[in-house]
């Protein structure tokens, strides 16, 4: 059972949490100009150590685009290849509905992501839903993703120093297991009607 507070500070995960997203739309688009099988292409633009380095703002984004473009053999100039790796994402209207419910309430929202350059300020000039977050924690400004202790911690200090004061939202389990191992009340995304049903159940106002 969680013991969140009164009036907590609510961390939404990003990808797949407010705003759905899908690899394989970009890896369809480029499978005719690559010479790797199409497995490769979604299992390098989904989780390699191109994307990871990207998200942890360790290369720029013309270095993961020549990054990708030699491991993949692709016959893409950088122009081109920039909306193919951006356009993947919809916004999950049910989630964004029950965030703007709680920020009307009062409520302090912090927006917590593994993601990278391009597809952050993608997203930002795309969904106004970022326009309601009093704080954006985002691995590729932090150096460290999640579930990297220090991204946590980056989390707690803004949220001003009480891990027990914030409440946690992320569809991974495995993501939800580990900051509540650190202390931090959480709970899984599963759908905007169960994440409703699971804040009324805590006190909060949604």
């Amino acid at each position: 059972m969680l013991n969140v507070p009164k009036d907590p500070v609510i961390v939404f995960d990003l990808g797949n949490t407010l705003i759905r997203f899908d690899h394989n739309i970009a890896a369809k688009k480029v499978k005719d100009l690559s010479k790797a099988p199409y497995d490769a292409i979604y299992q390098t633009f989904f989780d390699s150590p191109h994307t990871r380095a990207f998200e942890k703002g360790e290369i720029r984004s013309a270095e993961f685009y020549a990054g990708i473009k030699e491991s993949l053999g692709l016959d893409l100039d950088y122009d081109d290849f920039v909306p193919i790796w951006n356009d993947i994402f919809w916004e999950d209207e049910g989630s964004c509905g029950i965030a703007r419910r709680l920020k009307a309430n009062g409520y302090r929202l912090f927006l917590l992501s593994n993601v990278n350059k391009l597809h952050f300020e993608f997203i930002k000039s795309k969904f106004k839903i970022l326009s309601i977050f009093d704080e954006m924690i985002l691995s590729y400004l932090v150096g460290a993703m999640k579930p990297d202790k220090a991204i946590f911690d980056d989390v707690v200090r803004r949220a001003g120093g009480d891990r027990t004061g914030i409440l946690y939202i992320d569809d991974r389990e495995d993501l939800v297991k580990e900051a509540r191992a650190m202390g931090i009340n959480s709970i899984r995304f599963e759908g905007p009607q169960k994440l409703q049903k699971a804040l009324e159940e805590l006190g909060i106002r949604v």
